[in-house]
């Protein structure tokens, strides 16, 4: 089985390298695990994730089994305090439209793009198999997932976001990371750790270390179960 974590920066994937290091060495051999750090932003993990996708079947190797894309993230939910871990059920991208007098309208709302172009469905980015190969995981929640290339401390502003889109989690590459593994038809799964509330300019009020550590147990979680499923399908 092939497996493909993906990250925006080097600190985020390495949650994923110590998940790896934890499990047996027997769970380890029924399974091929690569690490991409993929870059920050909807361009960046565009172009890197649709080529690494892209080169894996060039090369004549076996397309991957598993994309799974990782990270920390701000929440807009007290449903998801700090510390705890969202598994994104459903993505959008929040900046991608019009602002006019009466403020923003996604390019669905203005009726320059159908909303169910593919790979959007009422103009959502949905996952088709919530948790391909592992089955669901322990103490991972469903959320509801939103992407900005620009992150915003403005009050104001935080709330108008959450009157249009109604999102619980905030990123800045998971739309993205929707798109291409959609449109690519691969397997894929998006975890992120919260480690701070939307608009939370204060970085000492932020626990990235908890975000870490609950990153890296549940991808322990996820490497032992795709190991149990590897070893079933022998």
């Amino acid at each position: 089985m092939r497996i493909l974590f993906t990250a925006a920066t080097a600190e985020e994937l390495h949650c994923a390298k110590i998940a790896y290091e934890r499990i047996s060495s027997t769970d380890a051999a029924l399974i091929k695990v690569e690490f991409v750090v993929t870059g920050i932003g909807v361009a960046a993990t565009c172009y890197n994730l649709t080529k690494i996708l892209n080169s894996a079947l060039l090369s004549g190797g076996e397309p991957y089994d598993l994309v799974v894309n990782i990270g920390i993230a701000g929440s807009y939910s007290q449903e998801f305090p700090i510390g705890s871990m969202a598994h994104i059920t459903v993505e959008q991208f929040g900046d991608m439209g019009i602002e006019t007098r009466g403020g923003f309208q996604t390019l669905f709302d203005y009726a320059m793009l159908d909303a169910n172009t593919l790979p959007f469905v009422d103009g959502l980015l949905k996952v088709r198999d919530p948790y391909p190969v592992t089955g669901p995981l322990e103490g991972v929640r469903d959320a509801i997932g939103i992407t900005f290339q620009t992150l915003t401390g403005i009050r104001e502003q935080n709330l108008r976001r959450l009157e249009c889109f109604s999102p619980q989690i905030e990123s800045m590459e998971g739309a993205a990371f929707f798109y291409v593994c959609l449109m690519e038809k691969v397997p894929f799964i998006e975890l992120r750790a919260v480690s701070n509330e939307v608009g939370e300019r204060d970085k000492s009020r932020w626990n990235i270390l908890a975000a870490f550590s609950a990153l890296e147990n549940t991808c322990t979680q996820l490497l032992a179960k795709a190991s149990v499923a590897a070893g079933g399908a022998r």
